[in-house]
């Protein structure tokens, strides 16, 4: 047992020990969101009941209050001490809710939408089957190219296009 477990285990009943156990990793993310209410609700009437006997010790050491028991209250330093460990704890709680409502209302990342559109796509998809190719039914089909189609100009283009730069040039430089 830690030394922080250990100094807990002293300052809290075992009620509330059991409380703040139970707002810590793992056994918070295996409760559901009743219970984790239901345990907030507890952890903050515990809290709130430290405070005040935290708040009355310190107005008995001023000598503001009357004293509570035989004498007055020499230091208050286990009821802020356990006021502490049922705040953080509260905190670990709020967090654990709160990640709970983000992950429930905020939209999903678009590696997520990706993820989903390729599971999808994956899903959907059927054996593919060739083609029987050619029937007599369908009528005449074009047959395919056996050689390739030439890419570029021809010669008879590249002549064409410098004898009408020629004419133009020839028609800039005449005389007016």
């Amino acid at each position: 047992m830690s030394a922080k477990a250990e100094s807990e285990a002293r300052l809290l009943s075992v009620a509330e020990l059991e409380i703040v156990n139970a707002s810590r990793e793992p056994e918070i993310r295996q409760r559901s969101l009743e219970e984790l209410k239901s345990l907030g609700k507890r952890l903050r009437q515990a809290h709130d009941r430290a405070k005040d006997i935290g708040a009355r010790q310190q107005r008995e050491m001023r000598g503001k209050a009357d004293p509570r028991g035989a004498k007055p209250a020499q230091d208050n330093t286990g009821s802020m001490a356990k006021v502490q460990v049922l705040f953080e704890a509260i905190q670990r709680l709020d967090a654990e809710l709160s990640r709970r409502e983000d992950a429930d209302t905020t939209t999903p990342s678009q590696a997520d939408l990706s993820r989903h559109a390729l599971e999808l796509k994956l899903s959907g998809q059927t054996e593919h089957h060739p083609d029987a190719g050619r029937s007599a039914s369908e009528g005449k089909h074009m047959k395919e190219r056996t050689t390739p189609a030439k890419i570029g100009t021809t010669r008879k283009e590249i002549g064409r296009v410098s004898q009408a730069n020629k004419v133009a040039q020839a028609r800039k430089d005449a005389p007016k």
